[in-house]
Parts: C-alpha cells; sequence; structure tokens
C-alpha cells in the first residue's frame, strides 16, 4: 500500500512517472519482506520470561516489568516495579532481566528463555559485545543468576513480540507495582 502511495505522490508533486508493471514486482517483493512480529512459545518444558524497562530521562525515573508464560503459552506469574531510578533505559531492561532471574530461581524453574527487546543488553549478554562499565554490575549478576539454572538462554524480541512486558512496565512505573499479588 506504501508504495502505491508513494508513487501516486511522484507523479503528483515530482511528475516522475512509474511503470505500472514495475510497481507491482515491488509490492510483491516488499510483501515477501514484511512479517507479522508475534510472540513465540518456547519449546515443551522450557519457561519464556519476556522483560522490558521504562525509563524518563527527564526525571530518571522508571520501572520495570516481566510476564513469564509456558510452553503452552499460558501466564505463569508476572510482576514488575516502579518508582525506582535509573541513570539510562539499558540500566531500567537489565534490571527486568535480573529480577525476572529471582523469580525463576524462586519458584524453582530450571529451564528459562528470557527475552527483551534491549538488543544491547541481549547483546551484551550472549557475550558478542563489550559491557558497558554502567551496565557491569547488572550483567554480572544476571550472569550468576543464569549459572543456577540448569539452562539460560537469551533472545532479542522486536517490540511487538514484547508487547505484554511492556504494559507492564509501563503500569507499574507509574504505581510503583501491581496490585494484588506484588511480585
Amino acid at each position: 500500500m506504501w508504495r502505491i502511495w508513494k508513487s501516486r505522490n511522484d507523479m503528483l508533486f515530482r511528475e516522475v512517472s512509474h511503470d505500472p508493471m514495475e510497481m507491482v514486482r515491488l509490492v510483491r517483493k516488499q510483501q515477501l519482506e514484511f512479517k507479522p512480529v508475534r510472540w513465540k512459545r518456547p519449546v515443551f518444558w522450557v519457561m519464556k520470561v519476556n522483560c522490558d524497562g521504562a525509563w524518563w530521562a527527564k526525571t530518571c525515573k522508571g520501572g520495570y516489568g516481566w510476564v513469564m508464560r509456558d510452553f503452552a503459552g499460558l501466564l505463569q506469574v508476572a510482576g514488575g516495579e516502579g518508582g525506582l531510578f535509573f541513570n539510562t533505559a539499558a540500566m531500567a531492561e537489565a534490571a527486568a532481566i535480573r529480577a525476572a532471574l529471582l523469580v525463576c530461581l524462586e519458584l524453582g524453574y530450571v529451564d528459562v528463555e528470557i527475552e527483551s527487546d534491549s538488543q544491547v543488553i541481549i547483546t551484551m549478554l550472549n557475550g558478542k559485545y563489550g559491557v558497558d562499565a554502567t551496565l557491569e554490575c547488572y550483567i554480572h549478576d544476571i550472569g550468576r543468576l543464569v549459572s543456577q539454572l540448569q539452562g539460560g538462554r537469551f533472545g532479542f524480541v522486536k517490540w511487538k513480540g514484547n508487547a505484554a512486558a511492556y504494559v507492564v512496565a509501563s503500569y507499574v512505573a507509574s504505581w510503583r507495582c501491581l496490585p494484588l499479588g506484588c511480585y
């Protein structure tokens, strides 16, 4: 649709004409490139935790949220905390992962897949990027927690695939915690 609109505007405002068959070819090519982002279930007996941080630069206040689902996609537990001070958005994202891992260990989950929409944090945790000095304590502690699991993996997910954790993080950042069963 965007390609058709762009061709129309080229014709109206720039007096540039495009070959209709070329436009059809481009539309089909772009359609193949488009993939909807959806949450994907983990493999059998693995818990998947989506984590997200919320941070406002003006006040340096924020919070984090996480959502834990099983291999059937069923919500097991969710939690978060708000009213916290962080120096950066990345720090809020790392705090979310750390908090989720603490709950996983507390509940006895041993095989966990952690997802975040913070590509920088996930890349650091997977050892493919140097650790930022301001995040070193979080990254080290997350590594220590993951070493207590039988299986722990970190993966990057686009924002839309992390929507549930985003909703929790946004809510708790405003209200300090989840009502009834604050975790």
